[in-house]
C-alpha cells in the first residue's frame, strides 16, 4: 500500500464512518459470536496504523504485525508497544500461541492468500479462531482497489474455500456493509461513466451525514449476531482451528 495512505488512515480512522462502523461490527463479532474472554491473546496481522489494535488492547492481550515501518511508527504514536515491523515468518515472539488471529482487509493484498492463512493457523492455540475481512465482488473493482494495491476482491464462496484449504473449520461467512450497498453500487457505476479526477472514498462527510452512515452500517452487527447477510461490499469470515 502506498505510504501516504497510512498517513490518511491514521488521520481519519477514528472519525470516518466506514472505519468507525467496521470496528464496531468486528468487536461485536469477537465479543458476541466468538465470546472471547477478556485477557485472551490476540494477534492482528496487517494491523496498519493500529486503530483496531488499540481498541482490542482495551480488552485483550494484543500483538500486531505490519509490513510497513511507517504503519508501526504510527502504532507507536497510539501507544501500542507490541506492534512489530515484520512478517509472520519473522515475528519476534514465535513461541506464542493466540486465541484469535485477525487479518482485516489483508489477504486481498497477498499473492498467495492460502499461504498466509496457513501461517496464521500455526500461531493459534487448539480451537483458536481466525477472523478475516475482504472486499467483495470483482465487478466492483475500482480506482480505490488500484490505489490500495489489491490483488482481488472475493465472493463469499471464495473466502470459504481459502479458509478450508488453510486447515480451518468455517463457523460463519457473511457479506456485510449491506444496507449501503445500493448507494455504493451507483457510485461505482458513476465513477466508470464519468471518471472523476479525485477519489473521494476517504473523505470524511459532514458531521450529520457521517454519523448517519456510521449508524446505518454499524447496525448490521445486530443481524450478524444471529444470521448472515446475502450481499454487501465486504465479506467477513470466522473459522476455528481443530483440536
Amino acid at each position: 500500500m502506498e505510504e501516504q495512505l497510512y498517513w490518511k488512515f491514521y488521520e481519519i480512522e477514528k472519525s470516518h464512518w466506514w472505519f468507525v462502523a467496521r470496528q464496531r461490527i468486528l468487536l461485536d463479532i469477537i465479543q458476541k459470536r466468538i465470546r472471547l474472554p477478556g485477557g485472551s491473546r490476540v494477534l492482528d496481522v496487517g494491523c496498519g496504523t493500529g486503530a483496531v489494535l488499540e481498541e482490542l488492547s482495551q480488552h485483550y492481550d494484543t500483538y500486531g504485525t505490519d509490513s510497513s515501518q511507517l504503519a508501526i511508527d504510527l502504532c507507536r504514536e497510539r501507544g501500542l508497544q507490541n506492534a512489530y515491523h515484520c512478517t509472520l515468518e519473522s515475528f519476534p515472539h514465535r513461541e506464542l500461541r493466540f486465541d484469535l488471529v485477525t487479518l482485516l482487509d489483508v489477504i486481498e493484498h497477498i499473492d498467495d492468500d492460502v499461504a498466509i492463512l496457513r501461517q496464521a493457523h500455526t500461531f493459534l492455540k487448539p480451537k483458536g479462531c481466525v477472523l478475516v475481512t475482504v472486499p467483495a465482488y470483482q465487478f466492483l473493482w475500482s480506482r480505490h482497489d488500484v490505489v490500495n494495491r489489491h490483488k482481488r476482491r472475493y465472493l463469499r464462496s471464495q473466502v470459504r474455500r481459502v479458509l478450508e484449504e488453510s486447515g480451518f473449520r468455517v463457523e460463519m461467512i457473511s457479506y456485510f456493509n449491506t444496507f449501503l450497498f445500493p448507494a455504493a453500487l451507483v457510485a461505482r457505476l458513476a465513477e466508470r461513466l464519468f471518471h472523476p479526477e479525485k477519489d473521494t472514498t476517504l473523505d470524511v462527510p459532514a458531521g450529520f451525514l457521517n454519523s448517519l452512515l456510521a449508524s446505518l452500517f454499524a447496525s448490521e452487527r445486530h443481524v450478524l449476531r444471529r444470521t448472515t447477510l446475502p450481499y454487501g461490499l465486504s465479506v467477513v469470515g470466522l473459522a476455528r482451528k481443530s483440536g
